[in-house]
Parts: C-alpha cells; sequence; structure tokens
C-alpha cells in the first residue's frame, strides 16, 4: 500500500482530507510512512460538518492521532445554516470548498482523499440511477483537477477490505461515522445492497475492469473533443468564448455537450457539479434555433446570441462572488480559477473583478476596450482581473494598464476546455 502511495506523491508539500473513517486514517498513516515526502511538510485537514453530535469528539479524535505520528492538523468547521434537505450533496460541496481554501491560503497543489474501491463502485451504481453519462459515471478517478488544486486518490483501486487488513496489521485505530448506517440516504442504500453482491461472490476487480474501459472511451471522446474545440471554439483572453455557428451544424451531440460543460466549468468553476444533461440539451436547442430570446443563462454563465455566434461569459450578478485574493511577488495565486497572477514586487493591493469602476478608470486613461479586445461585451470585461488598493486601481494586466511603471504584473491563463 506504501508503493500505491509514493506513486502519487509528486509535490513537496501535500494536504490529506482525513474524516476518522478507516480510508482516511490508512491514508494519513501511509503519508507518514512515505519516504518521498518529509513529514513536517504534510497537512491533515479535519471537517467537522456540525451536522450530528460526536463530530467534534471525531475530529479531536483526528488530530490526536496525527499528533502522535508528528503530523501537523487543523479542524475546519463548517459554520452556518445547516440544510434540511440534500444533506449529504451540500455537506460534500462545503467539505470541498474548506479544503480547496486552506489549500490555496497555504500553497499546497496536492490534495489526497481517501476513496477507495468500493467507493468508486458505489459513486458508479448512484451516478447511474442518476441518469449520468458517461463523464459522471467515470468521475472517481485518481488523478484529477478541481479549483486549480490537484485531487489525488490513491486508493481508488484498492477495496475496503485490503484496507480493513492493512489497518488492523498495523494497529490503526479509526471511528465509524453513525451516518453509513442511515437508510434514509440513498448512497447508503446502494451500499448495503452492493454488500449482498460481493457476499455473494461477486468480483470487485471485474467491475473495476468495466470502470476503466469507460474511462478510456471518455479519454478518447476527449481527445477527439480537441480537434472540434480548436476548429470552431475561441477562447478570448480566459473572459468570454465565441462559439461559430458552424459548430452546431458538425460537431457530434455528445462533444457539443461536452465542450459546452467545460465553458461553464470556465465561468463557474467553484460548482462542483455540472448543470442536469436535460438543461444543456435544451440550451443548444435555443442556440441551434431562431429565437426572439438573445439571451439564456446557466451555471452561472451567460449565453448570448450576437451575428452568427454564440457568447459566453461569466453573469454580472456572480462577479461578487469571487474571493479577491493578496498577490505575491515570489509565485503565481490562482484568482477565480481562471487566471495565474504574480507581481515583480510587493506592493499594497489584492487581486479581484475589473468591473465598472474599473472600465470607468480605463476610458478616463484612453484605453479603448473594444480596440484592444475585438468584440468583447463590455460585461464579459468587467470579469476580467485587476489589483486594487482600496478603490484605486493599479493595474489592468489583460489591458497593460499599470499606474507604476516599476511594476510588473505577470499573468498566465488557465485552460478548462477539455
Amino acid at each position: 500500500l506504501i508503493k500505491a502511495f509514493d506513486l502519487y506523491v509528486m509535490s513537496p508539500k501535500i494536504a490529506i482530507a482525513v474524516s476518522g473513517g478507516l480510508d482516511s486514517m490508512v491514508l494519513m498513516n501511509l503519508a507518514n510512512a512515505s519516504k518521498k515526502i518529509n513529514s513536517k511538510n504534510i497537512h491533515i485537514i479535519v471537517i467537522d460538518h456540525n451536522l450530528r453530535k460526536g463530530s467534534k469528539e471525531e475530529a479531536l479524535f483526528v488530530k490526536e492521532e496525527a499528533n502522535k505520528l508528528g503530523l501537523k492538523s487543523v479542524i475546519l468547521t463548517w459554520q452556518g445554516k445547516k440544510p434540511t434537505s440534500k444533506i449529504q450533496e451540500t455537506a460534500r460541496k462545503e467539505r470541498y470548498s474548506l479544503l480547496f481554501d486552506y489549500c490555496k491560503e497555504n500553497y499546497i497543489s496536492d490534495l489526497f482523499i481517501g476513496h477507495h474501491l468500493d467507493d468508486q463502485i458505489e459513486n458508479f451504481i448512484f451516478r447511474m440511477f442518476r441518469g449520468s453519462g458517461i463523464v459522471g459515471l467515470t468521475s472517481f478517478s485518481n488523478f484529477s483537477k478541481r479549483d486549480n488544486i490537484n485531487l489525488i486518490r490513491p486508493l481508488i483501486e484498492i477495496s475496503k477490505s485490503d484496507l480493513l487488513v492493512f489497518a488492523k496489521k498495523q494497529k490503526i485505530k479509526w471511528v465509524e461515522d453513525p451516518s453509513n448506517l442511515n437508510l434514509n440516504f440513498d448512497r447508503i442504500k446502494i451500499r448495503n445492497t452492493l454488500q449482498n453482491f460481493y457476499d455473494s461472490g461477486f468480483d470487485k476487480k471485474l467491475f473495476l475492469k468495466s470502470i476503466n474501459k469507460l474511462k478510456s472511451i471518455n479519454d478518447d471522446i476527449d481527445f477527439v473533443a480537441e480537434s472540434y474545440i480548436s476548429k470552431y471554439i475561441e477562447v478570448h483572453e480566459n473572459i468570454f468564448v465565441s462559439i461559430g455557428e458552424e459548430f452546431f451544424i458538425k460537431t457530434p451531440n455528445e462533444i457539443q455537450m461536452r465542450i459546452v460543460k467545460n465553458c461553464i466549468r470556465l465561468f463557474a468553476p467553484n460548482n462542483l457539479y455540472s448543470p442536469k444533461d436535460i438543461k444543456i440539451i435544451n440550451l443548444l436547442k435555443w442556440m441551434k434555433k431562431n429565437s426572439n430570446i438573445k439571451a439564456k443563462t446557466l451555471g452561472g454563465t451567460l449565453f448570448r446570441k450576437k451575428n452568427n455566434e454564440i457568447l459566453l461569459y461569466k453573469e454580472v450578478k456572480n462577479l461578487n462572488n469571487i474571493k479577491p485574493i493578496d498577490i505575491s511577488k515570489s509565485e503565481f495565486k490562482c484568482w477565480d480559477n481562471r487566471f495565474l497572477i504574480k507581481a515583480n514586487r510587493n506592493f499594497n493591493g489584492k487581486v479581484s473583478y475589473l468591473g465598472p469602476e474599473g472600465v470607468k478608470v480605463l476610458k478616463s486613461k484612453n484605453i479603448d476596450i473594444s480596440k484592444a479586445k475585438k468584440n468583447a461585451p463590455i460585461a464579459a470585461v468587467y470579469s476580467s482581473p485587476a489589483i486594487w488598493d482600496k478603490k484605486r486601481l493599479i493595474s489592468a494586466p489583460i489591458f497593460d494598464y499599470c499606474i507604476n511603471n516599476k511594476v510588473n504584473i505577470e499573468i498566465k491563463k488557465i485552460g478548462y476546455m477539455i
């Protein structure tokens, strides 16, 4: 198991999400035993959802076990109003939000998760009953990128029974989550039903072979989609996307859906899940037909018909949801999951969106925005990165504007199309 873990240690500093359950406790101990990373650079993150009695004690248990191993740990508590419906789904979204924020604040790019083979099979069945396509069915992978953080699941092809044998042999302690016995949750019903199949002799490894074949097909579709993106899709400075009308004539339907979903992910990367397929299908129907309706929104993205193109950009009403970040001169920092930004020197200021006030400043400096970024909708320009010192615009790097010639802002665009 240590070899399985070591395969995925690619950075000098990592974070591990540990709930106190069997899988994450095994993962924490594997990290501690690894020779590929210094234990001082392992961050143990414990999320207390504060949804039930005992959650605080479980978080403290993990912290104590981490301390015994000499690992630094932190407990992050989900604050605010708790849901009365879709509890697991909402908790999962909040959990990842807390995990990603911690990683960004501590300059950690690799987040390790303890999902195992049983989880992968369970997720496949769960999503199948939800009507997911091939992307959803194969969503549990050993390596993926979300919110500019590498999500790594080194145990994804190892069964829970193997982890149990290892934990008992190594005398690893863990806690049982009582919600795993709650049959009000669909996932628990599926888990119990699957256990009956396993007890009857069904082979998890054969199920895994089928999932991996589907993953291979999914990768092939992505490869094909890239050629259609290069022909018919233009990404303009990561502030808007234009789709030509030929795209709808010459691109297969499955590829159309996949590309539109990825466009939405560009402008609303914090959403854990893509909009439902039926909503994408209806949106594509609107794109293809003549209609008096010139604009629609979906998943935080605005779709506008203009001449023979469809223009896509971030909804203006969502700009206030973008978290400002401090700018650094030592390393690139991610802003809005669309840009990596770094300065050549320290100065007061935060990276936020340009907005209407920033556009006013640029116009007062005789910067022709429409000439600089041809055909860019003004609402899309609002979403471009800018450095502000309180209400004073310091720089708008996409428009080569900076009030101080000694300050150089370096910017890189993050690609999300595939």
